[in-house]
């Protein structure tokens, strides 16, 4: 029994870390609900959900992207340690201040003013489930807490010691489906190893992948030290023998092919997708020596340093990037997420509506990458 107390995050609003939702609503979630569409099930858990809002996004956020659920059975559980804040989240009226970062066409369209608050529609509502529970001490998994598509405990980690985080991370992973999702706040669990999970780098950040049936398991983040990286060194010209005076001087060598920049970059993916981040980084700075202006490569580096927890180097990364790609809507995306986690949520939607009329200017049948969505559809999720 761990005597490290489990307190509750009081500071939540709807759409929290705008970044982590874009994840969600243009990646995750759809893998998620594809991959369900057979058996008809899915099942979401906010653990650590306080007054409510992050469930009910969940909640906005399927009913978004799966419209028509007739014969679905869908679970969306909210859990928190205080009985208080679930009595406030089951009421699910909530001030303006929690609509921060949600747009209004998205507040007016799933709230009704009632006072001076907004109230939450009942079919929304009803979709939620709330139960307390401690992470530390309760049973997980057990009752509707296992099989598991995605689980959301962000910025709960934080409170935990060293030896807790590893306990409770084991027991959330033990919750999960094989192949289901465990998102966390950002570095929270980096240097903490894993059983059973896989981390994947995606555009905001690193999420956690329970490992499929047959598939060889590994800590989500390496315990040992890392080996040398298995990437082909950048090639440089002979050197050059010196000239003898009134000697001609020597006929040029031929120049040996540089290694191309995409080979590096997708090394640097690969070993970002395993948890091994100093050579995922070491295959940056090659890739750079090889192709100094590259905005992807920045980019990738943003990433690594805010798996760091280094987000003041980060936003100087995507600034680069942005600079180097005026049209990188990733870049912009993210820089609005780092925004919004200081706080300065007027930045933050200046750059989401930058990304917005970038989308814009596209043919609706553009790709946009990283996220394998349509322009037409990022636009219509930015607009909201």
């Amino acid at each position: 029994m761990h005597d490290t107390p489990q307190h509750t995050s009081g500071e939540t609003y709807f759409f929290r870390d705008h970044g982590q939702f874009d994840e969600l609503r243009l990646r995750l979630l759809p893998e998620l609900i594809k991959r369900r569409r057979h058996a008809k099930t899915l099942r979401l858990w906010s653990a650590g959900c306080s007054t409510g809002e992050e469930p009910y996004s969940l909640a906005i956020l399927v009913d978004m992207l799966l419209p028509q659920r007739e014969g679905w059975d869908i679970l969306i559980l909210g859990s928190d340690i205080n009985s208080a804040a679930l009595a406030q989240a089951r009421r699910g009226s909530y001030r303006q201040w929690s609509f921060r970062m949600a747009g209004p066409t998205l507040q007016q369209r799933y709230f009704r003013p009632q006072g001076n608050q907004w109230q939450l529609e009942e079919r929304i509502r009803a979709m939620v489930t709330f139960r307390a529970c401690d992470l530390i001490r309760d049973p997980i998994p057990g009752g509707d807490m296992q099989e598991m598509d995605l689980i959301l405990c962000r910025n709960v980690f934080i409170y935990f010691a060293a030896d807790v985080v590893t306990g409770v991370a084991a027991k959330l992973a033990g919750a999960l489906s094989r192949g289901g999702y465990l998102m966390t706040g950002h570095a929270e669990l980096i240097g903490h190893g894993v059983r059973n999970l896989h981390s994947r780098l995606l555009t905001e950040g690193v999420v956690y992948q329970r490992l499929a049936a047959g598939a060889t398991s590994h800590p989500s983040t390496p315990s040992h030290p890392a080996s040398p990286p298995r990437v082909r060194p950048i090639p440089h010209p002979p050197p050059v023998e010196p000239r003898v005076p009134g000697q001609p001087p020597p006929v040029p060598c031929v120049v040996v092919p540089a290694v191309p920049r995409e080979d590096l970059l997708a090394t640097a993916r690969e070993f970002a997708d395993r948890g091994e981040y100093d050579l995922a980084e070491h295959s940056c700075n090659q890739a750079l020596a090889v192709t100094p202006l590259s905005a992807k490569v920045y980019f990738l580096l943003a990433q690594l340093a805010q798996l760091r927890g280094n987000f003041k180097h980060a936003a100087t990364l995507l600034d680069k990037s942005i600079y180097l790609d005026p049209h990188h809507v990733a870049a912009y995306l993210e820089q609005a997420a780092l925004c919004e986690r200081a706080e300065n949520l007027v930045r933050a939607r200046t750059l989401r509506r930058a990304a917005l009329n970038i989308v814009r200017t596209l043919p609706d049948d553009t790709m946009i990458e990283p996220y394998d969505i349509t322009a037409a559809e990022m636009a219509q999720w930015l607009a909201q």
